[in-house]
This record gives structure tokens, C-alpha cells and sequence, in this order.
């Protein structure tokens, strides 16, 4: 094989691999899928059709099988071979993504001062420095390889996944209070919270954030407890804060902000009078970012803060307009009532975590992004039109009422052909500049267009080539789970059948949703 830099290598069999093209994809780092159909002499049977056959593909960690029958000729059974092939690479590089994903957020959050852990079924893929600490284990190989060894005996470990996943909380997150066993035995009193790596597939594994319960904190009670507010007004709340080394915000029960200490005003490049009075929203998380709905449930939801919600990994903006991580610790402050009269924020920049190139790491603005568009030739500044607009329609609706409605983006005459008119296209015949999506005087139309039936088709330099499609999906296997309604099943079933991007925004609810490859890559509440 020439020398050059491959992705993948397919081979017809295993007999055919040679060592020359094991070393070849060893060394480039190419997956290896051998591909066979058996048996190699298919015969018909007295109906004409030809014999069930198998399609086997391997890689060197596991096989999957398909069955070929109904078939009558050699070429449409070739051509649905070829279609289930072609499925498979797409989710091999999709799975291969996800785990480089998943690596990169631990990457990220391996920095936090907080303990952090991925786990699959009892096996613990990685423990972060700060967890490890904390269990008294000092070097990486000497740490725990499965879960129940990080409990006091099997029966402490028995009841944490009863509890853990008894109560779900909003956003994945399920949060228990359980003790945990450090390397000499003692028992340390931890508040644990769980979620999927992956939401529809528990397969993939789970991450684990892990705060001690007891031990000193900038407040008198601790920094898993709830503040006084009238202390945080006091000379001692300025006293402790001015040890603390990393951000600290305060606000009232409106997001407001009421106090930022000289790490915080420094990292965002603000004085103290130009953020004091002004909301979280638009001052370090722009108003129409995806962090920014997740900030208003902080700031709206008491048991957002109170209840397994403490830690939280935030793209926060500068002043400037950069954008940098924060990881942030969300702890309520109280009345003289005991009612929640604000947050105190505490955080910490890990944009610098890990290491890239030139020896600092870069963390992308909008990783789970590129990922969606990768692979298409969807303009990025077309893509985020239309998810600007399915905010503002998730939020907004139109004339004050709910709708749901989607948009297919990209791979425009394949998604035509397999689509139907049912009701007028409204943008035939119009001029360029009324069919163009990035141009924002079509927002309040296409908004009242989309309470009618059917799907917006856009091609990926942003033009509407129409509105009103129904697609045709035939019998296709969908890959979405269980559940979801005909706009989310027949959107899956475009993006799967071709290389077009989908966007759903549920009529019930406002969920947004983000399709590709009949897969659910993102999904949003505003």
C-alpha cells in the first residue's frame, strides 16, 4: 500500500488482509473492517428469489451480522449489502466521535477541583486527580478499577444504585449522598451526581462529580451548604472571599449581579460598575447562547442550586467577545426566612486544562457543532440561522401561541426527491433575498409559516428552496429510540436516507432538536 495517510480499510474477507496492510493501518491509525458475505455461491430457490445470505463485517473488537433475503437478482442484493456497509462506517466514525467527545469534556473537566469519574456498568474507565486524591490513592495505577471498590462494602455499594437512579433530576442528573471508602478504609460522606454520557444509550458509559460533605469552606457552613445573605453583605463575607484564589460573583434572586471580586472583573475584562446592577444573561453568558437557558433555570429554580446542581462546566464570553470555559460552583443564598435570595457563584477558568498543540489546550466555542456539520457542505453561518430561529420559536412561538415545525438543511435534491408537497410552497417564484434564511427580515414570515404542516428545505448556502415538504420514508428502520412524535421520526428518517442536517422544535414542549445520520446529536430546552 502507498504511504499515505488513511481513515479506514475495508477488506473483502479476512483471508485477503495481509500483514503489509495490518502495519499500514496500524500505523496511520485507520479503523480495520473486514467485510464478507457468505455463502460466496448463492443459488435461487423454485420461486426465483435468491437464497438467504449473510453479510458479516468485523473490526477487531467485535462482529455484527445482517441478513440478505428476498432478493432476485445479484445486483439489488450488492446494492443493499453496500447500503448496510455504508450505514456501519457512518456509525463507526459517529461512535468514534462520540468517545473522542467524551474524552475531550473529561480532558476539560479533569482540571476542576472537584472529584470526577467515567464509569461503564462497574468498570471505571477514568478517575480524575482531584477524586483520587481525595480516596487517598496517590499514583494512577494504584487507583480503584471498578466501582464497588469505591464503597465500604458491597452492600454500601448495593444501595448507592438503588438511590442514584431511583429520582431523576431535570437534565439527566440523578444526585445521592452516600459514603464513600478511601484507600485505608475510612468512610468520607460525599454528595455524588450521575448522568449519561450519551441520553439514549447508557451503553456508552457515565459520568461521575463527587464533593466531600465535610471540610472547611468560604462561608461558616461550608461549601455544600446554603449562605445567609445578610453575612454576604457583612465585612467577613469581603474577608473570606479575599481568600479564596479563584471567581466569585454574587446575585440576587433575579440573576442580578450584586457583588464580583478582582479574579472575576479581571477574567472578564469588566470594571466593577459596568457589571454590578447587570444580569448574569448578556454580561458573561450572551443572551442567545445554548448555556444561556441552563443559567436561567439556575437562576429561576431553587432546587436547580440546592438539589445536585451545584457543579456546572460553562463557554462563558469576555468582555472582548472571547469565549472561555469556567467551571462553576452554584451554592444559594438565604433570607432571614430561609428563602433564597440569590447565588453565589464560585469559579474557576479550566480553559487552559490538558495539553494541545504548542503544549496549552484550545478548547473549540461549539464542539458538538462541528460535529454536525462535519461531513456536509452546510455553511456554518446558514446553520446557525436557523437554530437562532428555532429558539426564538421555541421561546416565542408565533402571536403568542405554541407551534412545532423543522428544518432540513443540505442535500437538497436528494431530500426533494424524497419528499411530497402538501401544502403551497409560499417562496416559489419569490426573489432571492425573501428565500434566503440568514436574512433576518424573513424571521417574523417564516415563523408564521411554520405553524402550518410540513417541513422547511433549505439548501446549504441558506436559500429556501421550500416549505410545507412531507418526506417519504418508506419502511426505513429509524434509529431514534421509542416515543417520539411524526415530526421527529420523519426528520430522523431524512437525515438517515441522506446527508441532509434536521431541526425539530416540539410543539408540547420547545425542545429543540438536532438530526444527523437518523441520529439525535443535540438536543436543547430554552
Amino acid at each position: 500500500m502507498t504511504e499515505r495517510p488513511y481513515h479506514l480499510v475495508l477488506a473483502g474477507g479476512r483471508e485477503q488482509v495481509t500483514c503489509n496492510v495490518r502495519d499500514t493501518a496500524r500505523t496511520t491509525g485507520a479503523s480495520l473492517l473486514y467485510v464478507d458475505i457468505t455463502p460466496v455461491d448463492i443459488s435461487k430457490n423454485r420461486q426465483g428469489y435468491l437464497r438467504d445470505a449473510t453479510l458479516v463485517i468485523e473490526n477487531p473488537e467485535s462482529s455484527t451480522e445482517y441478513n440478505l433475503s428476498g432478493f432476485r437478482n445479484r445486483n439489488d442484493l450488492y446494492s443493499a449489502a453496500c447500503g448496510y456497509i455504508t450505514r456501519y462506517v457512518r456509525e463507526h466514525f459517529v461512535s468514534q466521535e462520540l468517545r473522542l467527545e467524551n474524552l475531550e469534556l473529561f480532558d476539560i473537566l479533569d482540571g476542576c477541583q472537584v472529584g470526577i469519574a467515567v464509569f461503564s456498568g462497574r468498570e471505571i474507565r477514568k478517575i480524575n486527580q482531584h477524586l483520587g486524591t481525595l480516596l487517598g490513592y496517590s499514583g494512577v495505577s494504584a487507583r480503584p478499577e471498578e466501582l464497588p471498590d469505591l464503597f465500604c462494602s458491597p452492600a454500601d455499594y448495593m444501595e448507592f444504585s438503588r438511590n442514584i437512579f431511583s429520582g431523576k433530576k431535570d437534565a439527566g442528573w440523578n444526585c445521592a449522598v452516600h459514603h464513600l471508602a478511601t484507600k485505608e478504609g475510612e468512610r468520607v460522606l460525599c454528595t455524588i451526581r450521575v448522568r449519561r454520557l450519551d441520553g439514549f444509550d447508557p451503553m456508552k458509559g457515565h459520568l461521575m462529580i463527587v464533593e466531600r460533605n465535610e471540610g472547611p469552606g468560604p462561608g461558616p457552613s461550608g461549601t455544600g451548604q446554603v449562605f445567609p445573605s445578610d453575612w454576604v453583605l457583612s465585612g467577613s463575607f469581603g474577608e473570606a472571599i479575599a481568600k479564596v484564589p479563584g471567581m466569585v460573583i454574587t446575585t440576587d434572586e433575579e440573576g442580578t449581579i450584586t457583588h464580583a471580586n478582582t479574579p472575576a472583573l479581571e477574567a472578564f475584562g469588566y470594571q466593577a460598575s459596568e457589571v454590578i446592577g447587570r444580569n448574569l444573561i448578556g454580561t458573561i453568558v450572551p443572551g442567545h447562547s445554548r448555556y444561556a437557558g441552563e443559567m436561567i433555570a439556575m437562576i429561576n429554580d431553587p432546587a436547580f442550586c440546592r438539589d445536585g446542581y451545584t457543579v456546572h462546566a460553562f463557554e462563558n464570553t469576555r468582555k472582548s467577545g472571547e469565549k472561555f470555559w469556567v467551571a462553576w460552583k452554584i451554592l444559594p443564598l438565604v433570607d432571614a426566612e430561609q428563602k433564597i435570595s440569590g447565588m453565589l457563584c464560585l469559579g474557576e477558568d479550566i480553559t487552559g486544562t490538558g495539553t494541545g498543540t504548542g503544549g496549552s489546550r484550545q478548547i473549540r466555542a461549539d464542539p458538538w457543532k462541528y460535529s454536525v456539520l462535519k461531513g456536509t457542505r452546510v455553511n456554518e453561518e446558514v446553520f446557525d440561522s436557523v437554530f437562532h430561529l428555532c429558539v426564538e420559536i421555541s421561546r416565542d412561538g408565533h402571536e403568542g401561541h405554541r407551534i412545532g415545525t423543522s428544518f432540513v438543511i443540505g442535500d437538497t435534491d436528494t431530500v426533494m426527491a424524497h419528499s411530497r408537497e402538501c401544502t403551497i410552497n409560499s417562496f416559489a417564484g419569490q426573489e432571492r433575498m425573501k428565500r434566503l434564511i440568514t436574512n433576518t427580515d424573513n424571521t417574523e414570515v417564516i415563523k408564521g409559516l411554520a405553524s402550518m404542516d410540513g417541513a422547511f428545505v433549505i439548501r446549504e448556502d441558506g436559500f429556501i428552496e421550500a416549505s410545507g415538504r412531507h418526506f417519504i420514508i418508506d419502511n426505513l428502520k429509524l434509529k431514534i429510540p421509542e416515543g417520539y412524535g411524526t415530526r421527529h421520526s420523519s426528520v430522523a428518517g431524512i437525515s438517515q436516507m441522506t446527508n441532509a442536517i434536521g431541526l425539530v422544535v416540539s410543539q408540547s414542549g420547545g425542545k429543540i432538536t438536532i438530526m444527523k445520520d437518523g441520529l439525535i446529536k443535540k438536543s436543547f430546552v430554552v
